[in-house]
């Protein structure tokens, strides 16, 4: 270790470091621009032969030469007790006793001549304009061009703010517009080549930090250029889209499109934003592009314990938002789980580490997706866990409802026996009732109750002649068509509802030897709630959609339904999106029906609901719960469809992860945060697979054709093999590498605490102050003749103010307007706290 002082400030720190790293372990600031973390020094920047600014190609002066001194910024430097000049912090290492200041008169000048210089190159008009904050950057008051002002970024900018830092100097020369290419036509991100200064940041992340090598530089005419190698456009160069060069960028000159779901430090992915069980989609596909199957499964089942179920039936939408869309089509996210859990053996499966036990008991009641979910994470945090169902087989929908066509029986099998080795006592054929209820498990000693049994009633519908033989109830049908001696259909079957339930229900039919299958529904085709994949799907198989018809009544002969009298659907919902449908009787139609199967959605079972009702006394079609999943009855908990509705198997399951959570903390524990998996990480941040690989098409699952899947109820759509695997999961633009760039070390922010001795150093001066909250956020802005009085005023009833910032003018009126004036232009209102004068305006 060495021992230096930086600003009379003594630092350790260890040999081989820099000053400006030293400065940064202390908490001193440095200004800089072409310095990252990340990446290896400017100055070993390679030039290329030749780069490409949209259609113009650069030809170097320096091809294959060491950028050296030429590539860096300058705005680094220090000076060091024994030597005549500054020197650069970047590059500069540390010795023992060395003594270095950071704030001299020389450092700063020097500062701002390299910064006069970088600015020549930079359209600067607005950095320098007094009524920049607020501005929309549309409408300027001083008429500046607008190829002359800054980009969108102005306020948010980190060259803007290392500017503010060091100064403009007054003599910095006006900025000539170049007119550089600005291309928006490549997907993902903008580039505009007005606004780069050659910090060559771009460069090293995509060359040194992905391995990609898509942006160079060359060195001409006495200064670097910067652009794409191999060809004009991001495809042609090669680019993996992976926003390296966005995040990396200190100015406007790489930006995200406007209008397309960006990567943010402080947010999930997209994808991963979207998925209900928020899984760490990208990083599992690195893992299966790279092989490594087994270290990709753990991986989602630290998130999911059911990944090969999610696999067959998910519905995807993290897809929905996949950026790689933007470029062609999204990845095959789904398809791509199932290929994992397939690909591994049961036997390879790894559990989480189990906890100690606790010596709390835990019943669920409901052995669906939620249930188990939440049995599977409470068991493995420690608890004793016992789930009780109604039916004689653990699974619920997965096992009773959905169809084999979609999830095979023996897929949901070998997921859930991964419960068999966490001890989960089972109490099958145990309906919840009055007889049997809530309390009669609180008198057994369970320290918490779940209520995770789904919504397991078909709700039928009130028309004439609902009564009639051969209308059945949808979920009723469903079941009946997984048990081993299946219903026969003949003639012309029609389903009502335009859900995933019906569309369902009417593959089934097919399946089940119906003549015709007719679907109907009070949806338009685009309103229908069913995915449009399973429409299609349906569409297939000769199924017909009639949309916009709702039932008025059922035609019968002998007591058996004929027909069902449709009447036209002008309006399902009303203007605030409650279900409220309207129609036209003077438009109807009729179809003849063998059999209706009714789909038009589901309920909580009566008896169980009557049972809850009597412990709360709150009704409804479905159960109350707090923030925690607390039903306000003691110990006692609700999840999954009870709560929410009609839902997806991927929500089931993350309602049932968070209620586990929920529990466990409300029994003293620390939550899911603390279950340890053990897997190895990833290698680190380089994209290590080819272009060729990267460039191809979506990958999909073979699907079976229709007239040979409407014979029987095999699977329609075939798992991945591995090759289609590993080259779906190598179209990945791995956003999450993005997000692993260090953040950029900014100047210190101007904002000063409201504190007596920081109040004391001001002179007693005319001018305006701001005031702003803990959150930073400004509150009120005053004009005063004596700035220090009216602070010191304020320090004595403080309120919700923190921090203060001022300005000396004599023409404090004037610069109060125009700061109130900046501040509605970008908030929309006045600061909270400010009064408006009308003499202001």
């Amino acid at each position: 270790m060495l021992t230096l002082k930086i600003d009379g400030q003594t630092i350790e720190c260890s040999e081989g470091k820099t000053i400006l790293e030293a400065a940064d372990s202390a908490g001193i600031y440095i200004p800089r621009l072409c310095y990252h973390a990340d990446l290896p020094a400017a100055r070993e920047t390679t030039w290329a032969d030749y780069i490409f600014q949209g259609d113009k190609k650069i030809v170097g002066e320096k091809p294959g030469e060491k950028a050296g001194e030429d590539a860096h910024c300058s705005l680094c430097l220090v000076e060091i007790n024994g030597n005549p000049e500054p020197v650069k912090s970047c590059i500069t290492p540390v010795e023992d006793g060395m003594i270095v200041k950071t704030d001299t008169d020389k450092v700063i000048q020097n500062r701002q001549q390299a910064l006069a210089g970088i600015l020549a190159d930079h359209p600067h008009a607005c950095l320098t304009c007094a009524q920049k904050e607020g501005c929309s950057r549309t409408d300027c008051s001083t008429n500046v061009p607008e190829n002359e002002r800054c980009c969108k970024l102005l306020g948010h900018c980190h060259f803007e703010k290392v500017c503010d830092y060091i100064g403009i100097p007054g003599d910095t020369s006006k900025y000539i517009p170049k007119h550089l290419p600005v291309i928006k036509d490549d997907p993902l991100f903008d580039r505009d080549y007005n606004l780069c200064i050659g910090c060559l940041r771009c460069v090293r992340v995509c060359r040194d930090v992905r391995g990609v090598n898509a942006i160079g530089a060359v060195w001409k005419n006495g200064r670097s250029w910067v652009g794409t190698i191999n060809g004009p456009g991001l495809k042609e160069a090669e680019c993996r889209f992976c926003g390296a060069c966005v995040e990396i960028c200190p100015t406007g000159a790489l930006t995200d499109k406007e209008g397309i779901l960006a990567i943010k430090k402080d947010a999930p992915l997209p994808c991963v934003g979207n998925c209900p069980a928020g899984i760490d989609i990208p990083r599992y596909i690195k893992l299966i592009a790279l092989g490594r199957y087994r270290d990709a499964l753990n991986l989602i089942r630290f998130y999911v314990p059911f990944p090969g179920i999610l696999g067959y039936v998910c519905f995807h939408p993290c897809e929905d938002v996949c950026r790689r869309k933007e470029i062609d089509q999204p990845v095959s996210i789904c398809a791509l789980k199932r290929f994992v859990a397939d690909e591994v053996s049961i036997d390879d499966i790894q559990l989480p580490e189990k906890q100690p036990d606790t010596g709390k008991k835990i019943a669920v009641i409901g052995a669906g997706p939620t249930g188990l979910t939440a049995a599977y994470y409470l068991s493995i945090m420690g608890h004793q866990v016992e789930l009780f169902d109604s039916t004689g087989k653990p699974g619920g929908m997965l096992s009773q409802g959905i169809p084999d066509y979609r999830l095979p029986e023996d897929a949901v099998e070998r997921e859930l026996e991964s419960l068999n080795k966490l001890s989960i006592d089972f109490h099958l054929n145990s309906p919840i009732s009055d007889n049997f209820g809530i309390p009669e498990l609180k008198s057994q000693g369970f320290n918490a109750i779940l209520v995770a049994t789904g919504i397991s009633e078909s709700i039928s519908l009130p028309v004439e002649n609902s009564n009639l033989d051969g209308i059945t109830l949808g979920l009723e049908f469903l079941k009946s068509a997984k048990l081993p001696y299946k219903p026969k259909l003949d003639g012309n079957v029609v389903v009502i509802g335009g859900g995933n339930v019906a569309v369902d229900a009417a593959m089934t039919a097919v399946r089940l030897g119906a003549k015709t299958v007719q679907l109907v529904c009070l949806e338009s085709r685009d309103e229908m709630p069913a995915h449009d994949w399973e429409i299609r799907q349906a569409e297939e198989e000769s199924i017909k959609i009639n949309p916009s018809w709702g039932p008025k009544c059922f035609t019968g002969q002998k007591g058996k339904v004929a027909g069902v009298d449709l009447k036209r659907c002008t309006r399902v919902f009303d203007e605030h999106g409650r279900f409220s449908p309207e129609y036209n009787d003077e438009e109807m139609h009729h179809i003849q029906a063998d059999h209706v199967i009714i789909t038009i959605g589901q309920e909580i079972d009566s008896e169980l609901l009557h049972h809850i009702v009597s412990l709360t006394g709150i009704t409804g079609n479905i159960l109350k719960v707090d923030e925690n999943y607390a039903l306000g009855i003691g110990d006692v908990f609700a999840a999954g469809d009870v709560i929410r509705g009609p839902s997806s198997v991927v929500e089931a399951i993350a309602d049932g992860r968070k209620a586990a959570d929920a529990i466990d903390k409300h029994l003293g524990g620390s939550g899911i945060d603390e279950i340890i998996y053990k897997f190895e990480e990833l290698d680190g941040p380089k994209i290590d697979y080819t272009a060729e690989s990267f460039v191809k098409s979506r990958h999909t699952a073979k699907i079976s054709k229709p007239e040979k899947r409407k014979l029987g109820f095999g699977l329609i759509e075939e798992t991945f093999k591995e090759e289609a695997a590993t080259a779906e999961a190598r179209r990945c633009l791995q956003c999450h590498l993005r997000q692993m760039i260090t953040p950029d070390i900014l100047p210190p922010e101007k904002w000063l605490p409201l504190k007596k001795e920081t109040v004391d150093s001001i002179t007693e001066t005319e001018g305006v102050f701001q005031l702003l909250n803990s959150e930073k956020k400004v509150i009120q802005i005053t004009g005063t003749a004596n700035i220090k009085k009216d602070l010191s005023e304020c320090l004595e009833n403080p309120g919700d103010v923190v921090y203060f910032i001022y300005e000396e003018d004599p023409m404090y009126t004037k610069r109060e307007s125009e700061l109130i004036q900046q501040y509605l232009q970008e908030h929309g209102e006045l600061p909270s706290g400010g009064e408006l004068n009308d003499d202001l305006f």
